[in-house]
């Protein structure tokens, strides 16, 4: 990586990494909460909702958000079961997604809190990353919208997730988890971030693929060893497009 790109990614960083992105960004919703458990099932259901159009995809998690606050908070919409009283059924909820989709999501974290505190207990510390989201992606098999275990995609909104639950000392970022580093975190890669770090000439791949992210995390580990993901914001933040 050449000086002058390492200097704009450095203060692209600095420049976007503050409490101005939450808003217009759904990790805005998770930061309403002060309860992990609450955070964390907020943070996981807007994840997976972000895709497409971000004006409209944000007016959805609004309505879902008032949804499990009257419930009692996310956490509590999930565990005690308000989900079973969704009715719409095949009826569309966003774009690719059906009510059904988010009550076989609802569905399946009920069933993991039965087990265990936290989604962060299917990730075993010293243990490849890649172990531990195989393990998050077969607990939600069948779902729409969770990539299938092993996927050669970018899974980006699960390495969003990620990153929001792992790195610590951001005014964006919760960093509620610790049996994963942040050093093994990807970046995640969107077609946005993609075609930024093509046009910065940190990847050559043709497509933006799991591999890619890794190429790309590979990159930002150069500047930031302990903290690649932090790249995610000096990419979005960039001038270059």
């Amino acid at each position: 990586m050449n000086p002058k790109t390492k200097e704009e990614l450095i203060c692209s960083a600095q420049r976007c990494e503050c409490s101005r992105f939450i808003e217009g960004d759904p990790v805005q919703f998770p930061h309403r909460y002060g309860k992990a458990c609450d955070i964390e099932v907020s943070a996981f259901v807007s994840a997976w909702m972000a895709y497409g159009s971000r004006k409209v995809f944000l007016g959805v998690l609004e309505r879902l958000h008032g949804m499990m606050d009257a419930a009692g908070g996310p956490y509590r919409y999930v565990t005690e079961g308000a989900w079973r009283s969704l009715e719409e059924g095949d009826r569309c909820l966003y774009r690719f997604y059906k009510w059904n989709d988010l009550r076989m999501l609802c569905e399946r974290l009920s069933g993991l809190y039965a087990r265990m505190e936290s989604l962060e207990f299917l990730f075993v510390p010293g243990e490849p990353l890649e172990q531990g989201v195989r393990r998050l992606c077969e607990a939600f098999r069948g779902v729409n919208g969770i990539p299938v275990a092993g996927s050669t995609s970018a899974n980006k909104r699960l390495y969003m997730f990620l990153r929001w639950m792992v790195r610590k000392g951001s005014p964006v970022d919760f960093g509620i988890w610790s049996r994963i580093s942040p050093s093994q975190l990807l970046v995640p890669v969107d077609t946005h971030v993609y075609a930024t770090a093509r046009a910065l000439g940190l990847t050559s791949r043709s497509s933006a693929d799991l591999k890619t992210s890794i190429e790309i995390t590979a990159q930002m580990a150069q500047i930031w060893p302990d903290d690649p993901a932090r790249g995610d914001f000096a990419l979005y933040g960039s001038q270059v497009m």
